[in-house]
């Protein structure tokens, strides 16, 4: 359990170290593509890097055992069978601190599954308009239009005024590029490292970033963009949003 903490230290430091250099080179600029690719580089790099470095030490290192090393290794067998037992019968202390950590990472674990248990019940209770790519339900729930891949959710209101195309839109871009996975990924990575704050942010510039790349994709074939905006500016802000999912 020690050395797994020590790990999951290690890949918050470079979570963090990345973090900010992300933000210091990339977030200013509209490059949102790369940016994407940035952020999830940030998240999976100081996971995968100490495992890339172990695999260079064993292929660099010949490891054919000499007979003295193999008497060695047996003559310490009984020792080290010992000492495991002796651990076992023992009342480690220190490992409390591992249980606490393990008991968060289930109570995340737990509210993510939670979550996404809400969300597609709210897609199960409404209407099935479009049962092609991307699908599109008609809801009866009071929230914004959201997508969770494939699911593309338009509140009734919306589609009986007939002027939701911009939404569709909008949301048709979240589906295809996948968006979902990203926070996915990220929130399964904040209930591992729910310790470390920088994890929050990164969510954030994650959201941030896809809504960016949908408004890209929405504004081209309008002609005049500022209904666009003013549209999603009149989105109450108090009104109740889907975790998990692009609103």
């Amino acid at each position: 359990m020690d050395s797994l903490m020590i790990y999951l230290l290690k890949v918050s430091a470079g979570t963090i170290i990345l973090y900010l250099f992300y933000l210091v080179f990339f977030s200013m600029d509209s490059f949102h593509n790369r940016n994407r690719m940035a952020l999830l580089l940030v998240l999976l790099l100081p996971v995968l890097i100490p495992f890339v470095s172990t695999f260079n030490f064993l292929a660099n290192n010949d490891f054919t055992p000499s007979s003295g090393a193999i008497y060695n290794i047996i003559a310490s067998e009984n020792q080290l069978d010992s000492a495991i037992s002796e651990k076992v019968r023992s009342v480690n202390v220190n490992s409390l601190p591992g249980w606490i950590y393990l008991s968060v990472v289930v109570a995340f674990i737990s509210r993510g599954v939670i979550s996404i248990s809400n969300t597609l019940r709210i897609i199960r209770k409404g209407q099935v308009r479009q049962n092609t790519f991307p699908k599109i339900i008609i809801s009866e729930s009071d929230h914004p239009a959201f997508s969770f891949f494939p699911y593309i959710v338009i509140p009734r209101k919306e589609f009986e005024s007939g002027d939701y195309s911009d939404l569709l839109e909008h949301e048709t871009v979240h589906v295809r590029q996948a968006h979902t996975f990203d926070l996915l990924l990220c929130e399964l990575f904040i209930a591992f490292q729910w310790f470390n704050p920088f994890l929050w942010f990164i969510r954030k510039s994650m959201v941030l970033n896809h809504e960016y790349l949908a408004d890209k994709s929405s504004v081209k074939g309008l002609i005049n963009k500022k209904i666009y905006q003013y549209r999603l500016l009149n989105i109450p802000a108090n009104i109740r949003t889907i975790p998990l999912a692009h609103s």
